[in-house]
């Protein structure tokens, strides 16, 4: 009943000003339709357009963990937002938000990361734009401290930046009566049961900064930065939004950014069948009505899964791939009804000639030779994180596929596989097992070698090594591509540009992955890319291509079933039935992929005209015109639209 009390009242503000703008609209339809108008009527009638046109230079704050450091995909995503022209053309303000640890003794100048500027913090007596009396009343009612200022974006080789406000909070002391009565509110308005989640920190560190993160928003913003768009970037963002929605009226909107389905991304990765059973299960549910809780009950013991099904109650729901959104969909009813917009992340432009591929691959190839004793006709090269969602155990079925076809062509590859589960290692560390044991070629257990999941990997590649000769697998588990990094065997100006620009193909054939901005990395290098049907990415190549095939990237599809299968059948899927499936498809994929192999610098050259070509339509400008800023034009301009 509290939730249908709190849906009246606030559309009583909305509904005045739906109306004035609807008076305003209907007076200035006889001046656009009249052609006969003086230029004095068209000044008049065009002079509304100005303070519409300034409210166009939207104020956009960003809930997440990534407002410092950039950690994974969504820290990439606001660096090409923060870097893109058409965005900055429009958007005034852009604000990160996210939690801090102040308790920690570290150089203030340092609390914004090497990239920020500190202008206000109440921990190290700072205050450099007059903040203190806003700010102070959110830390004393809410027992808070807050760090303030600026960071810059810049990536190295391109000839654009980016520049953000920074807003973090410290919530490790917060108060707990307050807290208390912020949880009461999410239950009685929402159904969020705080009680079954608070244990983790995972989830209580965003209640907790939920409300002191929305009041030190408003402390910032003037009444010409409103209205303020709020994005929750994944469920990390949502209590946030749900403050807002409880106590922002129509001075703000609302936008759950699915960077991922969190739901779809915990029963793929647990689940022995993987992709190949969820994408089957979810098509053949939502042909019959049902929602995800219905074909994987207990799903909502997931703290993420509790946040995210509570989407739908923003303005706007954005995704990452087209994927995403029908994960989204499968959640519940009210996602079903919903408008979910699609936003796919941009590509880093690579600008590549034939020449510079051709020293890059030498190198690459150099390092190859002594490493593994031959000069490989072909370059792979997969750049990505240890975790299951990657399904790297495909890597090792589709070079096993490849070594039988490049052995009948006389032909040889070396695939190179460049994750890390234990960090970055030391230089020092790097040199004593390059000249021990020949590191990355050969392994040990135990830090700071092979630890966590690079103990699993290693031992996939180990035996395939052992029974394959004209393709090899070169493990480096360790972040970054030069000598100081990899060795001394590395050629002296060798970086990881060079290993990307290298690649005859990129493999990223995962189970799961929502977009995907690595897969497509060398694409404009000239590289195929080989991605799974399942990854957003995929999706942006159709959506630019029209549908029409290109010769740089090749998609695996693991989800073809050989013969029609029940729900039942498909949620009783073991490994070893998805391991025939994935055998199949990987025999199929190598087969087209030798069709496609660049042999000759001829060949690789075309490659790189076409792949230009595709990355060109790819990039953070065209993904913020046609697909973000219409989105929030949209729920700017009308009322808030929750539920």
């Amino acid at each position: 009943m509290a939730k249908k009390k709190s849906t009246r009242k606030k559309p009583t503000a909305t509904k005045k000003s739906a109306k004035t703008k609807k008076s305003k609209r209907a007076a200035s339809k006889p001046s656009r339709r009249t052609k006969a108008k003086s230029a004095k009527k068209k000044a008049a009638r065009q002079a509304p357009a100005k303070p519409r046109g300034k409210a166009k230079k939207l104020t956009l704050a960003h809930v997440t963990h990534e407002a410092v450091e950039q950690l994974g995909g969504i820290g990439a995503v606001l660096e090409g937002l923060m870097m893109s022209p058409v965005y900055q053309q429009r958007v005034g303000r852009s604000i990160l938000i996210g939690p801090t640890s102040t308790g920690m003794a570290v150089d203030p100048k340092t609390r914004l990361g090497e990239h920020g500027t500190v202008l206000y913090s109440s921990v190290d007596g700072i205050d450099k734009v007059g903040l203190k009396e806003k700010f102070q009343l959110v830390e004393w009612a809410f027992n808070v401290a807050i760090v303030y200022g600026k960071r810059t974006y810049h990536r190295p080789g391109e000839d654009r930046s980016g520049e953000a406000e920074v807003l973090l909070i410290d919530v490790f002391r917060p108060n707990v009566d307050r807290l208390g009565v912020f949880k009461l509110r999410l239950w009685e308005m929402f159904g969020l049961d705080s009680s079954r989640y608070e244990h983790a920190w995972d989830y209580e560190e965003y209640v907790r900064l939920a409300e002191p993160a929305f009041h030190a928003l408003r402390a910032l913003l003037d009444d010409q930065d409103l209205p303020c768009v709020l994005f929750a970037h994944e469920y990390m963002g949502m209590p946030a939004a749900l403050a807002a929605i409880l106590d922002g009226g129509d001075r703000f909107r609302t936008v759950f950014h699915a960077h991922e389905c969190s739901t779809a991304r915990h029963i793929v990765e647990h689940h022995p069948g993987h992709d190949t059973m969820f994408y089957n299960v979810l098509e053949q549910a939502r042909a019959h009505g049902k929602f995800v809780e219905d074909e994987f009950p207990g799903v909502d013991h997931h703290l993420r899964h509790a946040l995210v099904s509570r989407a739908h109650l923003c303005d706007a729901v954005i995704a990452v791939g087209d994927h995403t959104a029908d994960e989204l969909r499968f959640l519940n009813a009210k996602f079903s009804r919903k408008t979910i917009d699609t936003a796919y992340n941009g590509l880093p432009a690579m600008k590549v000639t034939a020449a510079a591929k051709q020293r890059s691959r030498k190198m690459l190839l150099d390092y190859a030779e002594q490493l593994l004793g031959y000069r490989p006709d072909v370059l792979l090269t997969h750049v990505t994180r240890p975790v299951i969602s990657k399904a790297l155990w495909r890597d090792m079925k589709l070079c096993h596929e490849l070594d039988q076809r490049l052995a009948a062509e006389g032909k040889t590859a070396a695939h190179f596989i460049l994750t890390s589960g234990g960090g970055t290692r030391r230089p020092q560390d790097v040199a004593a097992m390059e000249a021990e044991y020949g590191w990355p070629r050969h392994h040990r257990h135990g830090y700071p070698d092979l630890v966590g999941p690079e103990v699993e990997i290693h031992a996939m590649i180990e035996p395939f090594n052992a029974e394959h000769q004209h393709c090899q697998i070169v493990l480096v588990n360790q972040f970054g591509w030069e000598r100081s990094r990899i060795g001394q065997r590395l050629p002296a100006k060798m970086d990881i540009a060079d290993l990307r620009r290298a690649a005859d193909v990129e493999i990223g054939t995962a189970c799961y992955e929502p977009f995907g901005i690595s897969p497509l990395e060398p694409l404009g290098a000239g590289a195929i890319c080989l991605i799974s049907n399942v990854c957003g990415c995929e999706n942006f190549v159709r959506h630019v291509t029209a549908g029409k095939p290109t010769p740089n990237v090749l998609t695996a599809d693991y989800t073809r079933l050989p013969y029609e299968m029940s729900t039942d059948q498909l949620k009783a899927m073991h490994a070893e039935h998805r391991d025939r499936i994935e055998e199949a498809e990987c025999a199929r994929v190598a087969d087209e992929l030798m069709q496609r192999l660049p042999f000759d610098d001829k060949a690789r050259t075309q490659l790189i005209k076409s792949g230009q070509a595709l990355v060109k339509k790819m990039g953070w400008d065209q993904v913020c015109s046609e697909s973000l800023l219409p989105m929030l034009d949209r729920i700017c301009a009308s009322p808030t639209q929750r539920g």
